[in-house]
């Protein structure tokens, strides 16, 4: 059975091939021809809007032109419709992914047609297969720019043939774009392609002042995400186990659909919150946690740890993608060699035995932990940085 990876990769082939050309060239009259225009020339292509941290850095990306109304189309069913509303009060929404899905090649001819219409527009997506099947079809006054969150979901191998075609790639740490001249360089791509990426780290709201934790009682361990494999859920899970049958004072709360990634004998040491997506609730739970726990095997730089160190929560991560770049081992959290399995479980046990143990340290870690967010996670550059890159007509990369 072909899996998700390897289908993508075929469909990518299938789409330099001279038929597939053709059907796009016989449907681009249809998209020339529909009755409608989008004022704004701006055209974003994201796969979901449930509940994730990529699909929220997405919806504050759409906010930073919100007084354009720009047209956001969604290329994969999601999982749930909770984090719809942050993107339709400042856009125009088309959750229309079965055409663009199962009309392939004639929805990618339809939506080039469409676009080609407007002057001077600007199409931006982000894992998105159908993006990149669209960018080679849009004429070369169309400004295409895409974002990399991490490698190891895929979009790093199936965008390599549009890579040219792209006029701005966005990444979000130094450690990928390291992994792009890497893989530029196994795939025979221009190194000075390079030159087209613009590092923007993503943002967080902040809070006025450091929230206050209860030092009298358990510490409290957060868990916030999804279950996808690469999470390594299981882990937390077993920390959790450990914690209880060492006597650490701990309370581990998991936020997101996590309970059937954590193996039964260790769920009873943990409390599950299921998903969370009202920002209120969100923000009142980092705001009583006093520690995050992040077990991942990849990551690029996870949303959560930015929201969790605005809130003064500690972060425990493995020492994994751009992490290493804002956690500083000891000073403001702390990085776990990503080691086998059974090493990371008794690395993370006795970080939190010992903080259990000295309330003072741990507060004094929350402290810079709230510092270092309000100094680099603040939404100015963000916003200033994405409405010059999403400006239409706008040339270059910005930097």
């Amino acid at each position: 059975m072909m899996t998700a990876a390897k289908r993508d990769m075929f469909i990518t082939r299938l789409n330099r091939t001279l038929f597939v050309r053709l059907l796009v060239m016989l449907a681009k009259p249809a998209g020339y021809l529909l009755p409608c225009r989008n004022a704004s020339s701006l055209f974003f292509f994201f796969p979901f809007f449930h509940v994730g941290g990529a699909e929220k850095v997405h919806a504050d990306i759409v906010n930073c032109v919100a007084e354009l109304r720009p047209w956001v189309f969604f290329t994969k069913r999601s999982e749930n419709k909770k984090f719809r509303s942050l993107y339709s009060s400042t856009a125009r929404l088309f959750n229309i992914w079965p055409l663009l899905k199962y009309a392939y090649p004639l929805s990618a001819g339809i939506m080039a047609g469409f676009i080609n219409r407007h002057e001077n527009p600007v199409v931006f997506g982000s894992n998105s297969l159908f993006y990149y099947l669209l960018a080679p079809h849009l004429k070369p006054a169309v400004r295409c720019v895409d974002l990399l969150h991490a490698f190891g979901g895929g979009a790093e191998h199936f965008s390599l043939p549009v890579v040219e075609r792209l006029d701005c790639r966005v990444i979000i740490n130094e450690q990928i774009l390291a992994e792009l001249k890497t893989l530029y360089g196994a795939n025979g791509i221009d190194p000075s392609l390079l030159k087209k990426t613009v590092l923007v780290e993503n943002m967080v709201q902040i809070p006025d002042r450091l929230p206050i934790k209860d030092e009298g009682r358990s510490l409290r361990v957060l868990y916030v995400g999804r279950s996808g494999v690469e999470k390594r859920v299981h882990l937390v899970g077993r920390v959790a186990r450990l914690c209880r049958e060492r006597r650490i004072a701990a309370q581990f709360m998991l936020a997101g659909d996590t309970e059937a990634a954590v193996d039964a004998p260790d769920r009873g040491a943990c409390i599950f919150l299921g998903e969370i997506s009202d920002p209120v609730a969100l923000h009142r739970l980092y705001a009583e946690a006093d520690l995050l726990l992040l077990t991942s095997s990849r990551e690029g730089f996870p949303l959560v740890v930015m929201e969790a160190m605005a809130h003064g929560v500690v972060p425990i991560c493995t020492n994994v993608g751009g992490i290493s770049r804002h956690v500083c081992h000891g000073i403001n959290g702390f990085l776990v060699a990503n080691n086998n399995e059974e090493q990371i479980v008794n690395d993370v046990v006795a970080t939190i035995r010992a903080l259990s143990q000295d309330r003072k340290w741990l507060g004094t870690l929350s402290g810079k932990t709230f510092e270092h967010a309000r100094t680099c996670f603040s939404p100015t550059r963000f916003r200033s940085t994405y409405r010059t890159i999403l400006q239409p007509g706008h040339t270059g990369s910005a930097r």
